[in-house]
């Protein structure tokens, strides 16, 4: 039986002033899937990230995520004053009871 993908992004498109962003891109990310975006300077990497988290509305396509599933973003240059780690900061956005989530992804890496 096929397992149920984490997040599906499904022939979307989008446009930025006219030109052409992403046009029917299509990816799967599947439970243990191991992810990295690679590209020059305004490829469109961090754009993609918040497509990903759903945090930008596209011009076509769909996205999917199963229900309990979270997609995060962390912004590229985030404001850790107040925080010891980047992992305390990562930790204080995460919903009540949910920290133990970081020391088992921090497990995986």
């Amino acid at each position: 039986m096929a397992r149920a993908p984490l997040l599906q992004l499904s022939g979307i498109s989008l446009t930025f002033g006219g030109n052409p962003l992403f046009d029917g891109l299509t990816l799967v990310v599947q439970p243990g899937d191991r992810v990295a975006l690679v590209g020059r300077n305004g490829s469109g990497k961090s754009t993609l990230m918040k497509v990903m988290a759903g945090l930008t509305e596209v011009d076509r396509g769909n996205r999917t995520v199963p229900p309990g599933i979270t997609v995060g973003y962390m912004e590229q240059d985030p404001d850790l004053s107040g925080y010891a780690t980047l992992g305390d900061f990562a930790a204080s956005n995460l919903p009540e009871g949910m920290d133990y989530k970081l020391a088992v992804v921090a497990e995986g890496l």
